[in-house]
C-alpha cells in the first residue's frame, strides 16, 4: 500500500514539473514591453456597440394600474454616462430608476452590470388603449454629445392598459 502512495505521489509531481515547462513558439499574449499594440483592446466608445432589449416586448396592464416595470438587458460599451428614457411618440414619459446608484428622482433609468429595471408612470395613458412606445439609450461621448443606436437601442414596444 505504501508503495502505491509512492508511486502516486511520484506521478503527481512529475505532471506538474512537465505542466510548468515553457511553450516553444509565439503566444497569442504577451508582456513583452516591445511588443507591438495589437493586442492591446481599445477603450474608444462605439455606438454600434449600444445595446438595449427588452425581456418582454408586450407588457399588459389594467385600466386600474399606474405604473409598469420594464426590465431587459443593456450595453453602453465604453460611454462615460447614459441614460434609458421612454418616450410616448415625442413625449417623454416619467420613469423611475430600481437601481439603487441612479439619484432619486432623475427621471431615467440606467444600466447596471448589463441588466435595466425601471418603473414607468402610465397614469398620462389612455385605457383601455394599446400604445406604442419607445425605450431609447442614450450614451454622451466625452463632450456632452448625445449617442443612440437606432438599430439595437431604441427598441419599440406596446403597452396594453
Amino acid at each position: 500500500m505504501r508503495s502505491v502512495q509512492y508511486l502516486a505521489g511520484l506521478s503527481s509531481l512529475c505532471l506538474l514539473v512537465t505542466a510548468c515547462q515553457p511553450i516553444q513558439g509565439d503566444s497569442l499574449l504577451t508582456d513583452r514591453k516591445e511588443d507591438s499594440s495589437a493586442h492591446t483592446v481599445s477603450k474608444e466608445p462605439k455606438s454600434e456597440e449600444l445595446m438595449l432589449q427588452m425581456s418582454n416586448p408586450n407588457v399588459n396592464m389594467t385600466s386600474t394600474d399606474t405604473k409598469a416595470e420594464l426590465t431587459g438587458e443593456c450595453y453602453v460599451s465604453t460611454y462615460p454616462s447614459h441614460s434609458i428614457i421612454v418616450l410616448n411618440g415625442p413625449t417623454p414619459l416619467p420613469v423611475t430608476d430600481l437601481n439603487s446608484n441612479t439619484p432619486a428622482g432623475s427621471g431615467y433609468g440606467t444600466c447596471r452590470n448589463g441588466r435595466f429595471n425601471i418603473l414607468l408612470n402610465i397614469t398620462s395613458l389612455g385605457s383601455p388603449a394599446v400604445h406604442s412606445l419607445r425605450l431609447y439609450l442614450q450614451a454622451r461621448d466625452a463632450d456632452g454629445n448625445v449617442v443612440i443606436n437606432e438599430a439595437r437601442g431604441a427598441p419599440i414596444f406596446n403597452l396594453s392598459k
